[in-house]
């Protein structure tokens, strides 16, 4: 997997989980299996739950997908106001180093900005192959006598990708996120899934459009063309994201890719060219296909002149 598609589902993750409340409904929902995780919610307000600004931008490059947060103690027989410390960390795939991401988390922005106190650490994963890194041990290669080697934090995981999970009680624009995020790695095993989740959002009234939008973006590669015309004919453009249309994310998120990594000049330039070509190709399928170049229009960016020149 690439930077770039790692940094993909990543953004998404992040743009919907960052929302306290959205935050709050998943590990309300995994606590349903995880008994660490209910006694945890028994411990804490989640309606104070608060993120910590500044710790990862969106569009961060060196793989910071954290989320952290900071939320009261149900501390109604304390005098003092006793603050517990939450990361939420996104996988999109198996990975060694998460307790060595989540030790620099813990100290690089916990310690700093939140100070000494306790703090849950919990990985998020919606990857294609089971994983829980939980049953990995530290030290592998040392004597049990060092596997006791803790982490200065409490460790929790939740496989929101292979998990059985209770999606009828949700509120239908996490449902429809959480389908998704199944969606991104088993499109085809999903695709009911999906599509009965996007029926009950459309079903709301228009206070969806922004889940909307951002999952258009995030599954812009693999889903079918029949829902991406459902959710386009619900939104008339991408322009709460600040982009006009699918193509044009597609090469924001190129160019930015290619300026951090300090691309010459020439290069972007191919890059540009080559994603302008993809338009017109994307453009010439559709109208084989029938599709209106209205809607043509839209998902490729291109101006309807262009289109008919094609």
């Amino acid at each position: 997997m690439t930077k770039k598609q790692k940094r993909h589902h990543d953004n998404f993750f992040r743009t919907v989980f960052s929302e306290p409340k959205n935050a709050a409904s998943l590990l309300t929902l995994a606590s349903k299996s995880n008994p660490h995780l209910a006694e945890l919610l028994t411990l804490v307000n989640l309606d104070t739950l608060q993120e910590i600004p500044g710790t990862a931008p969106r569009e961060g490059f060196s793989g910071q997908s954290d989320i952290t947060f900071q939320v009261e103690l149900n501390n109604s027989n304390q005098k003092a106001h006793l603050i517990v410390g939450l990361i939420l960390e996104h996988k999109s795939y198996r990975d060694s180093n998460v307790r060595k991401q989540l030790l620099k988390y813990f100290f690089e922005v916990m310690q700093q900005k939140a100070g000494d106190i306790p703090v849950v650490a919990i990985i998020v994963y919606n990857g294609r192959e089971k994983w829980n890194p939980l049953n990995a041990k530290p030290y592998p290669k040392y004597p049990e006598f060092f596997q006791n080697v803790g982490l200065p934090f409490h460790l929790e995981f939740i496989d929101v990708g292979h998990s059985e999970l209770d999606l009828s009680s949700l509120d239908p624009q996490l449902a429809l996120v959480l389908v998704a995020m199944r969606y991104a790695f088993d499109s085809f095993g999903q695709q009911a899934a999906f599509k009965e989740a996007l029926a009950s959002l459309l079903k709301q009234g228009n206070s969806y459009s922004s889940v909307l939008e951002e999952i258009l973006v995030y599954l812009r590669e693999t889903l079918p063309q029949q829902e991406k015309e459902t959710i386009m004919d619900s939104l008339e453009v991408l322009e709460n994201k600040g982009y006009t249309s699918i193509a044009e994310a597609d090469y924001e998120e190129g160019f930015l890719e290619g300026e951090a990594k300090g691309k010459a000049e020439g290069f972007l330039d191919g890059e540009i060219k080559g994603i302008n070509d993809a338009k017109r190709e994307m453009a010439k399928v559709m109208l084989m296909e029938g599709i209106p170049i209205d809607k043509i229009r839209i998902i490729s960016g291109l101006s309807e002149q262009e289109i008919k020149e094609l």
